[in-house]
Protein backbone atom coordinates (compact mmCIF):
# COMPACT_ATOMS: atom_id res chain seq x y z
CA UNK A 1 0.00 0.00 0.00
CA UNK A 2 2.73 2.66 0.61
CA UNK A 3 4.68 1.65 -2.25
CA UNK A 4 0.82 2.36 -4.14
CA UNK A 5 0.51 5.82 -2.33
CA UNK A 6 4.24 6.47 -3.03
CA UNK A 7 3.71 5.62 -6.99
CA UNK A 8 0.20 7.93 -6.77
CA UNK A 9 2.03 11.08 -5.64
CA UNK A 10 4.37 11.12 -8.25
CA UNK A 11 1.43 11.63 -10.54
CA UNK A 12 0.26 15.09 -8.47
CA UNK A 13 3.79 16.35 -7.39
CA UNK A 14 4.19 19.51 -9.05
CA UNK A 15 6.97 22.01 -9.57
CA UNK A 16 6.61 25.48 -8.93
CA UNK A 17 9.82 26.10 -11.12
CA UNK A 18 11.84 24.79 -13.60
CA UNK A 19 14.86 26.12 -13.24
CA UNK A 20 15.22 26.96 -16.72
CA UNK A 21 12.64 30.07 -17.92
CA UNK A 22 11.78 31.23 -13.86
CA UNK A 23 8.00 30.28 -15.19
CA UNK A 24 6.09 28.20 -12.70
CA UNK A 25 5.12 24.64 -14.25
CA UNK A 26 2.57 24.31 -11.94
CA UNK A 27 -0.47 21.81 -12.82
CA UNK A 28 -2.98 23.87 -10.40
CA UNK A 29 -4.81 26.97 -10.90
CA UNK A 30 -3.63 30.05 -9.13
CA UNK A 31 -4.65 32.79 -7.11
CA UNK A 32 -2.57 36.00 -7.70
CA UNK A 33 -2.62 39.36 -6.40
CA UNK A 34 -1.43 42.20 -8.28
CA UNK A 35 -0.02 45.31 -6.35
CA UNK A 36 1.07 48.64 -8.20
CA UNK A 37 3.17 49.61 -5.17
CA UNK A 38 4.51 53.16 -7.30
CA UNK A 39 1.04 54.70 -7.08
CA UNK A 40 1.02 57.96 -5.33
CA UNK A 41 -1.93 59.20 -3.31
CA UNK A 42 -0.27 63.42 -3.71
CA UNK A 43 -2.84 65.94 -4.93
CA UNK A 44 -3.56 66.22 -8.59
CA UNK A 45 -6.19 69.29 -8.34
CA UNK A 46 -3.48 71.76 -10.14
CA UNK A 47 -3.00 71.83 -13.56
CA UNK A 48 -1.32 75.05 -14.40
CA UNK A 49 1.91 74.01 -12.74
CA UNK A 50 4.87 72.55 -13.86
CA UNK A 51 3.41 69.33 -13.96
CA UNK A 52 5.31 68.77 -10.36
CA UNK A 53 6.86 65.46 -11.43
CA UNK A 54 3.05 64.06 -11.38
CA UNK A 55 1.15 61.97 -14.40
CA UNK A 56 -2.13 60.99 -13.81
CA UNK A 57 -3.61 57.37 -13.40
CA UNK A 58 -7.03 57.38 -15.50
CA UNK A 59 -7.52 53.63 -16.68
CA UNK A 60 -5.75 50.64 -16.13
CA UNK A 61 -5.94 46.67 -17.69
CA UNK A 62 -4.46 43.77 -15.97
CA UNK A 63 -3.50 41.01 -18.71
CA UNK A 64 -2.41 37.16 -17.80
CA UNK A 65 0.19 35.81 -19.89
CA UNK A 66 2.09 32.05 -20.17
CA UNK A 67 5.90 31.78 -20.26
CA UNK A 68 5.25 31.83 -24.17
CA UNK A 69 3.36 35.59 -23.84
CA UNK A 70 0.36 34.01 -24.45
CA UNK A 71 -3.04 35.76 -22.83
CA UNK A 72 -4.44 33.34 -20.19
CA UNK A 73 -8.20 33.64 -19.98
CA UNK A 74 -9.16 35.03 -16.30
CA UNK A 75 -12.16 32.45 -15.34
CA UNK A 76 -15.61 33.65 -13.58
CA UNK A 77 -15.05 33.49 -9.57
CA UNK A 78 -17.68 32.42 -7.88
CA UNK A 79 -20.25 32.89 -10.23
CA UNK A 80 -19.38 37.08 -11.61
CA UNK A 81 -16.80 37.93 -14.10
CA UNK A 82 -13.38 39.18 -12.21
CA UNK A 83 -12.71 42.88 -13.49
CA UNK A 84 -9.74 43.39 -15.42
CA UNK A 85 -10.14 46.65 -16.71
CA UNK A 86 -10.92 49.63 -14.19
CA UNK A 87 -11.44 53.18 -14.72
CA UNK A 88 -11.85 56.35 -12.86
CA UNK A 89 -14.88 56.92 -15.24
CA UNK A 90 -16.59 54.18 -12.91
CA UNK A 91 -16.98 54.37 -9.18
CA UNK A 92 -17.89 50.55 -8.40
CA UNK A 93 -14.87 49.35 -10.59
CA UNK A 94 -12.13 51.87 -9.74
CA UNK A 95 -9.30 50.55 -7.22
CA UNK A 96 -5.74 51.44 -7.15
CA UNK A 97 -3.99 49.49 -4.57
CA UNK A 98 -4.29 46.29 -5.32
CA UNK A 99 -6.55 43.41 -6.46
CA UNK A 100 -6.06 39.48 -6.61
CA UNK A 101 -7.41 37.02 -8.90
CA UNK A 102 -8.58 33.65 -8.53
CA UNK A 103 -8.85 30.26 -10.54
CA UNK A 104 -6.32 31.63 -13.24
CA UNK A 105 -4.73 28.52 -15.63
CA UNK A 106 -1.81 26.91 -14.45
CA UNK A 107 0.07 28.07 -16.87
CA UNK A 108 0.27 31.64 -16.03
CA UNK A 109 3.58 32.96 -15.11
CA UNK A 110 3.45 36.85 -15.84
CA UNK A 111 1.44 39.96 -15.58
CA UNK A 112 1.00 43.04 -17.56
CA UNK A 113 -0.57 46.50 -16.30
CA UNK A 114 -1.32 49.13 -19.22
CA UNK A 115 -2.33 52.44 -17.90
CA UNK A 116 -4.38 55.09 -19.96
CA UNK A 117 -4.85 53.27 -22.57
CA UNK A 118 -9.11 52.40 -22.53
CA UNK A 119 -9.89 48.88 -22.62
CA UNK A 120 -8.14 48.16 -25.25
CA UNK A 121 -7.38 44.27 -25.97
CA UNK A 122 -3.73 42.44 -25.67
CA UNK A 123 -2.59 42.32 -29.40
CA UNK A 124 -2.82 46.17 -29.58
CA UNK A 125 -0.26 46.89 -26.91
CA UNK A 126 1.82 43.88 -27.19
CA UNK A 127 4.50 45.52 -29.07
CA UNK A 128 4.83 42.55 -31.91
CA UNK A 129 3.07 45.09 -34.31
CA UNK A 130 3.64 48.07 -36.08
CA UNK A 131 0.83 49.98 -34.37
CA UNK A 132 3.41 52.99 -32.73
CA UNK A 133 1.49 55.31 -30.79
CA UNK A 134 1.66 59.51 -31.47
CA UNK A 135 3.69 61.30 -28.27
CA UNK A 136 1.39 63.76 -26.83
CA UNK A 137 1.86 67.25 -26.13
CA UNK A 138 -0.09 69.98 -23.35
CA UNK A 139 -3.24 71.86 -24.47
CA UNK A 140 -4.05 75.11 -23.57
CA UNK A 141 -6.40 75.56 -20.92
CA UNK A 142 -9.38 78.12 -20.39
CA UNK A 143 -7.28 80.09 -17.70
CA UNK A 144 -4.07 82.26 -18.53
CA UNK A 145 -0.55 80.35 -18.18
CA UNK A 146 -2.45 77.20 -17.77
CA UNK A 147 -2.14 73.99 -19.37
CA UNK A 148 -3.57 70.65 -19.45
CA UNK A 149 -1.56 67.35 -19.42
CA UNK A 150 -2.57 64.40 -21.79
CA UNK A 151 -3.26 61.11 -19.66
CA UNK A 152 0.22 59.77 -20.66
CA UNK A 153 0.21 55.61 -21.26
CA UNK A 154 2.02 53.83 -18.56
CA UNK A 155 2.90 50.12 -18.83
CA UNK A 156 4.44 47.85 -16.11
CA UNK A 157 5.04 44.03 -16.06
CA UNK A 158 6.19 41.02 -13.51
CA UNK A 159 6.47 37.78 -12.71
CA UNK A 160 4.72 35.73 -10.60
CA UNK A 161 5.86 35.09 -6.86
CA UNK A 162 4.72 32.11 -5.10
CA UNK A 163 3.96 33.13 -1.23
CA UNK A 164 4.19 30.30 1.30
CA UNK A 165 0.43 28.90 2.49
CA UNK A 166 -2.60 29.83 2.10
CA UNK A 167 -4.51 33.40 1.79
CA UNK A 168 -7.03 34.37 4.03
CA UNK A 169 -9.82 33.26 1.94
CA UNK A 170 -7.94 29.65 2.35
CA UNK A 171 -6.55 29.41 -1.30
CA UNK A 172 -3.76 27.42 -2.10
CA UNK A 173 -1.20 28.13 -4.51
CA UNK A 174 -0.99 31.81 -3.98
CA UNK A 175 1.06 34.32 -5.85
CA UNK A 176 1.94 38.13 -6.03
CA UNK A 177 2.90 40.22 -8.78
CA UNK A 178 4.71 43.68 -7.88
CA UNK A 179 3.77 46.06 -10.92
CA UNK A 180 5.74 49.68 -11.41
CA UNK A 181 3.78 51.63 -14.07
CA UNK A 182 6.16 53.76 -16.13
CA UNK A 183 5.43 56.35 -18.50
CA UNK A 184 6.74 55.39 -22.03
CA UNK A 185 7.61 59.27 -22.79
CA UNK A 186 10.02 61.93 -21.33
CA UNK A 187 8.64 65.08 -20.79
CA UNK A 188 10.32 68.43 -21.71
CA UNK A 189 9.61 71.42 -20.03
CA UNK A 190 11.11 75.05 -20.74
CA UNK A 191 10.29 77.05 -17.78
CA UNK A 192 12.54 79.94 -18.66
CA UNK A 193 14.94 82.05 -19.99
CA UNK A 194 17.35 84.44 -19.48
CA UNK A 195 20.17 87.50 -20.98
CA UNK A 196 23.73 86.58 -19.89
CA UNK A 197 26.93 88.01 -20.71
CA UNK A 198 29.35 86.45 -22.23
CA UNK A 199 32.23 85.08 -20.09
CA UNK A 200 35.15 87.81 -20.10
CA UNK A 201 32.86 90.20 -21.44
CA UNK A 202 32.71 93.85 -20.48
CA UNK A 203 29.38 94.76 -21.82
CA UNK A 204 25.81 93.68 -23.36
CA UNK A 205 25.72 94.28 -26.95
CA UNK A 206 22.10 94.93 -26.69
CA UNK A 207 19.92 96.99 -24.19
CA UNK A 208 17.41 93.83 -23.97
CA UNK A 209 16.20 90.85 -26.17
CA UNK A 210 12.41 90.56 -27.02
CA UNK A 211 11.51 86.66 -27.59
CA UNK A 212 9.80 85.46 -30.42
CA UNK A 213 8.96 81.83 -30.90
CA UNK A 214 10.65 78.48 -29.95
CA UNK A 215 10.45 75.21 -31.69
CA UNK A 216 11.85 71.69 -31.26
CA UNK A 217 14.41 69.99 -33.37
CA UNK A 218 15.71 66.34 -33.71
CA UNK A 219 12.51 64.91 -32.36
CA UNK A 220 10.48 62.05 -32.96
CA UNK A 221 6.23 62.04 -33.14
CA UNK A 222 6.09 58.59 -32.36
CA UNK A 223 7.26 55.38 -30.84
CA UNK A 224 7.11 51.77 -29.84
CA UNK A 225 4.70 51.24 -26.40
CA UNK A 226 6.37 48.37 -25.35
CA UNK A 227 10.08 48.99 -26.19
CA UNK A 228 9.49 53.07 -25.40
CA UNK A 229 11.99 53.29 -28.78
CA UNK A 230 11.53 55.92 -31.39
CA UNK A 231 9.06 54.74 -34.65
CA UNK A 232 9.89 56.39 -37.60
CA UNK A 233 11.78 59.04 -39.16
CA UNK A 234 13.63 62.08 -36.99
CA UNK A 235 11.55 65.30 -36.99
CA UNK A 236 14.90 67.78 -38.12
CA UNK A 237 15.40 71.44 -38.57
CA UNK A 238 17.30 72.29 -41.66
CA UNK A 239 21.41 74.14 -41.16
CA UNK A 240 21.17 76.90 -43.32
CA UNK A 241 20.15 79.91 -42.13
CA UNK A 242 17.99 81.59 -44.68
CA UNK A 243 15.35 78.10 -43.94
CA UNK A 244 15.58 77.89 -40.03
CA UNK A 245 14.00 81.03 -39.77
CA UNK A 246 10.73 79.46 -41.52
CA UNK A 247 11.18 76.33 -39.19
CA UNK A 248 10.85 77.80 -35.87
CA UNK A 249 8.34 80.38 -37.08
CA UNK A 250 6.07 78.32 -39.34
CA UNK A 251 2.57 77.55 -37.71
CA UNK A 252 1.36 75.17 -40.36
CA UNK A 253 2.37 72.38 -38.04
CA UNK A 254 5.57 71.25 -39.93
CA UNK A 255 7.03 71.72 -36.51
CA UNK A 256 6.79 71.93 -32.80
CA UNK A 257 6.68 75.46 -31.71
CA UNK A 258 5.80 78.11 -29.37
CA UNK A 259 5.19 81.68 -29.99
CA UNK A 260 6.24 83.84 -27.09
CA UNK A 261 6.03 87.16 -25.92
CA UNK A 262 8.86 88.06 -23.73
CA UNK A 263 11.59 90.68 -22.99
CA UNK A 264 14.59 90.48 -20.99
CA UNK A 265 16.44 93.20 -19.81
CA UNK A 266 20.64 92.87 -20.28
CA UNK A 267 21.11 90.71 -17.59
CA UNK A 268 17.88 89.44 -16.24
CA UNK A 269 16.10 85.92 -15.82
CA UNK A 270 12.19 85.31 -16.52
CA UNK A 271 10.22 82.86 -16.24
CA UNK A 272 7.50 82.05 -19.67
CA UNK A 273 4.65 83.52 -18.24
CA UNK A 274 7.10 86.89 -17.78
CA UNK A 275 7.50 87.20 -13.88
CA UNK A 276 11.22 87.78 -13.08
CA UNK A 277 13.03 84.87 -11.36
CA UNK A 278 14.86 85.95 -8.43
CA UNK A 279 16.40 82.85 -6.72
CA UNK A 280 19.43 82.17 -9.29
CA UNK A 281 18.90 78.60 -8.07
CA UNK A 282 15.66 77.86 -9.15
CA UNK A 283 14.74 74.62 -10.93
CA UNK A 284 11.23 75.39 -12.35
CA UNK A 285 9.53 73.62 -9.75
CA UNK A 286 5.86 75.19 -9.62
CA UNK A 287 6.45 77.78 -12.96
CA UNK A 288 3.48 78.26 -14.43
CA UNK A 289 3.39 79.22 -18.27
CA UNK A 290 5.98 76.59 -19.22
CA UNK A 291 6.60 75.44 -22.79
CA UNK A 292 6.53 71.62 -22.71
CA UNK A 293 7.08 68.53 -25.33
CA UNK A 294 6.70 64.64 -24.74
CA UNK A 295 9.87 62.90 -26.13
CA UNK A 296 10.52 59.40 -27.17
CA UNK A 297 13.13 57.19 -24.83
CA UNK A 298 16.26 57.54 -26.53
CA UNK A 299 19.85 55.74 -25.94
CA UNK A 300 22.54 58.70 -27.48
CA UNK A 301 22.86 61.85 -26.47
CA UNK A 302 23.42 62.80 -29.99
CA UNK A 303 19.72 61.94 -30.35
CA UNK A 304 18.86 64.17 -27.45
CA UNK A 305 16.13 67.24 -29.07
CA UNK A 306 17.43 70.45 -29.73
CA UNK A 307 15.61 74.13 -29.27
CA UNK A 308 15.65 77.10 -31.88
CA UNK A 309 14.96 79.69 -30.41
CA UNK A 310 14.17 83.01 -32.59
CA UNK A 311 14.21 86.69 -30.86
CA UNK A 312 15.17 90.01 -31.44
CA UNK A 313 18.22 92.30 -30.03
CA UNK A 314 17.33 95.30 -29.54
CA UNK A 315 19.24 98.61 -28.94
CA UNK A 316 17.39 102.14 -28.97
CA UNK A 317 15.15 101.94 -32.10
CA UNK A 318 17.06 99.31 -33.76
CA UNK A 319 15.86 95.60 -33.84
CA UNK A 320 18.18 92.95 -35.05
CA UNK A 321 16.76 89.46 -35.97
CA UNK A 322 18.42 86.72 -34.21
CA UNK A 323 18.13 82.90 -33.63
CA UNK A 324 20.01 80.19 -31.16
CA UNK A 325 20.19 76.82 -31.08
CA UNK A 326 20.17 75.04 -27.89
CA UNK A 327 21.67 71.29 -27.79
CA UNK A 328 22.20 68.81 -24.72
CA UNK A 329 24.94 66.58 -26.33
CA UNK A 330 26.67 66.74 -22.52
CA UNK A 331 23.69 65.68 -20.82
CA UNK A 332 22.31 62.11 -20.45
CA UNK A 333 20.14 60.29 -23.12
CA UNK A 334 16.94 61.98 -22.55
CA UNK A 335 15.04 58.63 -20.93
CA UNK A 336 11.34 57.63 -20.96
CA UNK A 337 9.83 58.50 -17.37
CA UNK A 338 11.86 61.27 -16.47
CA UNK A 339 10.87 65.40 -16.60
CA UNK A 340 14.01 67.46 -18.02
CA UNK A 341 13.80 70.93 -17.35
CA UNK A 342 15.73 73.55 -18.43
CA UNK A 343 16.48 77.56 -18.60
CA UNK A 344 17.39 78.91 -21.66
CA UNK A 345 20.27 80.98 -21.25
CA UNK A 346 20.95 83.38 -23.99
CA UNK A 347 24.53 84.33 -24.07
CA UNK A 348 25.62 87.45 -25.41
CA UNK A 349 27.26 87.08 -28.47
CA UNK A 350 26.39 83.65 -29.35
CA UNK A 351 24.65 84.23 -32.07
CA UNK A 352 27.43 85.49 -33.52
CA UNK A 353 29.10 82.07 -33.61
CA UNK A 354 29.16 80.04 -36.90
CA UNK A 355 26.96 77.03 -35.78
CA UNK A 356 24.86 79.78 -33.41
CA UNK A 357 24.73 77.25 -30.34
CA UNK A 358 24.86 76.86 -26.52
CA UNK A 359 25.22 74.08 -24.75
CA UNK A 360 21.64 73.63 -22.32
CA UNK A 361 22.31 71.67 -19.02
CA UNK A 362 18.80 70.05 -17.51
CA UNK A 363 17.32 69.17 -13.96
CA UNK A 364 16.01 66.10 -14.14
CA UNK A 365 13.19 64.92 -12.11
CA UNK A 366 11.43 61.01 -11.60
CA UNK A 367 8.02 61.04 -12.44
CA UNK A 368 5.37 59.89 -9.80
CA UNK A 369 2.02 57.99 -10.95
CA UNK A 370 -1.16 59.72 -9.28
CA UNK A 371 -4.79 58.03 -9.09
CA UNK A 372 -7.40 60.07 -10.21
CA UNK A 373 -9.91 59.67 -7.84
CA UNK A 374 -13.71 60.01 -8.83
CA UNK A 375 -16.36 62.56 -6.97
CA UNK A 376 -19.80 62.04 -6.74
Amino acid sequence: MLVALAASMTFVACSKDDGTTGAPEDTQLKSVTVKLPNISKADTRATGDAIAAKVSLKNYKVFFLNAAGEVQTVPQYEGKPQQVYFSSDAADSWKVGEVTYHFLPAATAKVVVVGNMGDVVYADVDGAGDAALDVLNDTPGTEPDQYIHPDYPLYGTSDLKLKDGEDAAHHANVYTASVTLAPRVARFEIYGFQYTLAEGGLDYKFEKVELDHIALSNYYTQYDFVSKNPYGAVTKAPTEDALVWDWINRVDGGSWNNELTLELNAGEAKFVNGSTIMDPEEDGEGATGIVTYGLTNVTSATNNPELLLSFYGVKGSVKTPLYLRGKFTTSEPFAAGKIYRVLFPIEDGSWEEPERCVELTVDVAQWVVVPVTPEF
